[in-house]
């Protein structure tokens, strides 16, 4: 069993070896840091993504805001689940404190990094939206899916770190929007016919 989880852990080394030093281009070097620092960039933050919510909002009414309360939820649990009960379990180090080759792209973080917290958020939230709105669910998952990738890219994840995020963040995703959809009112109204 010892060897097995070497092997793993020799793959997960390596894919971060590539996704952090091989495929890389000047863009992605400016893009994925970003995207990573989405919840620091001001501007992006506080520029087109509220327009866009806005939108939303007014074109679903009430509902939407129920959706968005819903996200919160399911990405708070998802932090709080993995900061506070597993990565103090697990402890495993970052790629920086591992002792592999890393380019670092942002600020280093000073805590473990199984799971990703950024992936296990986002999922959430994709999970959540999907089931609300399912022609939603595969649009969400690939900013996910970017968000995740990114924090590998930039150098403070390992793989395996933001795909342990990622399933986390799906099924506490998929719960808590299962649990609203069912007893919340989450529920899309049937379209009338015509």
């Amino acid at each position: 069993m010892a060897s097995l989880w070497a092997a793993l852990r020799g793959v997960d080394a390596a894919l971060f070896h590539c996704i952090n030093q091989v495929w890389t281009h000047p863009w992605l070097d400016a893009f994925f840091p970003w995207l990573t620092d989405l919840n620091r960039n001001a501007v992006a933050l506080w520029g087109a993504l509220p327009v866009a919510l806005a939108w939303w909002l007014y074109a679903q009414r009430g509902r939407a805001v129920k959706v968005l309360l819903a996200m919160v939820v399911a990405a708070g649990l998802c932090d709080a689940v993995a900061y506070r009960f597993i990565k103090p379990h697990v402890r495993r180090s970052r790629p920086a404190d591992s002792g592999v080759s890393v380019i670092l792209r942002t600020h280093r973080p000073g805590s473990y990094g199984f799971p990703s917290n950024h992936a296990c958020n986002v999922f959430a939230g994709a999970g959540v939206l999907g089931l609300a709105e399912p022609p939603l669910f595969w649009p969400a998952l690939a900013v996910a899916a970017l968000v995740a990738y990114s924090r590998v890219y930039v150098g403070v994840h390992f793989p395996a770190d933001v795909a342990a995020g990622a399933l986390l963040g799906l099924l506490v995703g998929w719960a808590v929007g299962a649990g609203l959809l069912r007893f919340g009112g989450l529920a899309r109204p049937p379209r009338s016919k015509k």
